[in-house]
């Protein structure tokens, strides 16, 4: 049963905050009424709120809510699980925030009418000559595009808090935020656990349920080896021994129903060599905190003296790995690295204009970073305007006409430019881990997941939104033990892995080998960047500096940039925690 406080917590999570208790109050009894918890009844106000207009929560705006979303669904559905009437992976952005535009930032898909105007692919956008903020967005919005992609958007133009700097890290008050000229850093693209990177496609589809078992396997024994170091233990126990003696075991998580995971469905599946591949119910009534998910592997010490239940007296989730071991080259004399991180959506979800990420190339032109790390998708699968069969042209030639622009804006001033796959492109392949792009030109296309080496910096880079996913899987107690979102981002680190969780969500397509090849950490990098629908953070966590930039577009309005300065450390080994100034930065 969902609690007051549990409630606001869900809230919060996506900025919004229950002040009134008659709201707590109006909400729990819509948990109870309709059989959701907290996370669902939000996630589904977010939608509802954006597709009305609202801008607030009030008891007007919650009665509507019922009347007009809750109730229909109570007579649809004979058996509520959980308030889903809107496909998360179709709402462009789920992250709110604490200004007059918050809402629309959840908008679902909306009905559009498919333009019958004929329009001609223009084929030269890239090569004309751009010097001002008007040249680039012209590129954007050729004069053949049709009035129903290329109108405006009011809700973007209207804004008031552009440049605005919403969250800070380090001691930014003496960050210049402005490259040195005459250095030009080293920028390496880094192998995962497998001897090289992931730099071209993959055949996929073709995985065998023997071999995907074999990788969850070793996956078990990886990691159960590491934490047998924590438990002080030379060997596991099997988890169907039966013994009133306290054992250790380790094995993953898994739930036993196909619902969400709670405190009382969790399983425990052994390795084959310990268990045999069983799994057994875990008590964990026992444990003062605990914070699990699906395919997390835990080491267990406890009692089952029945050998169908283990009563779990102490848990162990995961181990963190060491820092990178190369030497740091950043120095007094070079100056500090100045990098930009955005992820897409980079256009609003009423147009194809790209207004956002025009802003955004006209003030990295004005004062280019070292380093640019632009993240996908740029034509989001999930946009109205794509998935509505609204365009007169090919996909390819939208894509193509868009990267063209990108390269065009950059090419000249000197800047590294990365960019990052994601498989919610349209034009992408449609598999975790991603393949990089195929573009011309001096922009450096990489995968989802990537490792990058800046001057012996590692930065550890996705498009895939995990703190989401995980965020909807998890169970844990107290439930205002911690941190939610330092929680949610520190199982990657325990876990070792950029993509923790098994099984993936429902259009998550993870191919279980090439995760475990090209998803795997060998080391804790020094920066974690992790792009997520949940409100923006910079935090560090185990010696790492973690940046969530947000989306730069979401919804109808704007979003959020981060930048980031990183200073000589103060050893040449070890954690950049202290020499890295960081902000993110409204749109």
């Amino acid at each position: 049963m969902t609690t007051a406080e549990q409630l606001k917590e869900d809230f919060e999570t996506y900025g919004i905050t229950l002040s009134d208790n008659k709201l707590v109050e109006k909400c729990l009894e819509l948990c109870s009424q309709y059989d959701v918890d907290g996370e669902g009844i939000a996630i589904c106000w977010m939608a509802f709120a954006s597709t009305n207009g609202y801008s607030s929560v009030s008891m007007e705006y919650l009665e509507h809510f019922e009347r007009d979303q809750l109730a229909k669904e109570k007579k649809t559905v004979k058996k509520v699980e959980s308030i889903q009437m809107y496909d998360i992976n179709t709402i462009s952005s789920v992250s709110v925030r604490d200004d007059d535009d918050l809402l629309a930032a959840y908008g679902g898909t909306p009905t559009t009418k498919t333009s019958k105007r004929q329009i001609t692919p223009e084929s030269n956008v890239a090569k004309r000559h751009m010097n001002s903020a008007r040249s680039i967005s012209a590129q954007f919005s050729p004069a053949t595009l049709s009035p129903m992609v290329a109108t405006p958007s009011q809700k973007y133009s209207s804004r008031t808090n552009a440049g605005g700097v919403v969250a800070s890290y380090g001691n930014v008050s003496e960050a210049s935020w402005t490259a040195s000229n005459n250095f030009k850093p080293q920028v390496e693209l880094m192998a995962m656990t497998g001897e090289t990177p992931l730099t071209e496609s993959y055949k996929y589809m073709f995985e065998k349920l023997r071999d995907a078992a074999e990788v969850l396997n070793d996956t078990i024994t990886l990691l159960g080896d590491e934490i047998k170091e924590i438990l002080k233990v030379e060997e596991y126990s099997s988890l169907k021994s039966a013994s009133n003696e306290v054992i250790t075991v380790c094995g993953r998580i898994c739930c036993d129903s196909v619902g969400r995971l709670n405190a009382a469905s969790v399983l425990l599946e052994g390795s084959r060599e310990n268990s045999g591949g069983d799994a057994v119910p875990v008590d964990l009534s026992q444990l003062a905190e605990f914070s699990l998910f699906p395919g997390q592997i835990v080491g267990i010490r406890g009692v089952n003296t029945t050998g169908n239940k283990l009563v779990a007296q102490e848990l162990i989730p995961g181990k963190i790995l060491p820092l990178p071991d190369s030497p740091i080259t950043i120095t007094n004399t070079t100056g500090p690295i100045q990098v930009i991180v955005a992820c897409g959506p980079f256009t609003t979800t009423d147009n194809l204009l790209y207004e956002p990420l025009s802003d955004l190339l006209t003030a990295v032109q004005k004062n280019p970073p070292h380093l640019l790390i632009l993240m996908g998708p740029l034509l989001d699968i999930s946009h109205p305007l794509v998935a509505g069969n609204a365009l007169n042209e090919t996909h390819d030639a939208v894509f193509n006409r868009y990267t063209g622009v990108i390269t065009a804006a950059l090419e000249n001033i000197g800047t590294k430019v990365v960019l990052v796959s994601s498989s919610r492109d349209v034009c992408s392949h449609i598999v975790y881990p991603t393949p990089p792009y195929v573009i011309g030109g001096h922009i450096t296309c990489v995968s989802d997941p990537a490792l990058l080496e800046v001057e012996g910096v590692v930065i550890a880079v996705t498009s895939t939104d995990i703190l989401f996913h995980l965020g909807k899987e998890e169970t844990s107690f107290p439930p205002q033990g911690s941190d939610r979102l330092g929680r949610l981002t520190s199982h990657l680190l325990r876990q070792q892995s950029m993509y923790p969780l098994y099984p993936p969500p429902e259009g998550m397509c993870l191919d279980q080998d090439e995760t475990e090849t090209h998803a795997r950490l060998p080391c804790t990098p020094h920066i974690l960047i992790l792009p997520s629908d949940l409100r923006y953070f910079i935090k560090d966590l185990a010696g790492c500096v973690v940046v969530n930039p947000e989306r730069l577009a979401k919804g109808l309005v704007g979003g959020t940039y981060a930048r980031m300065e990183l200073h000589p450390p103060s050893q040449e080994k070890g954690s950049m925690v202290g020499s890295v100034r960081a902000q993110i930065v409204k749109v």
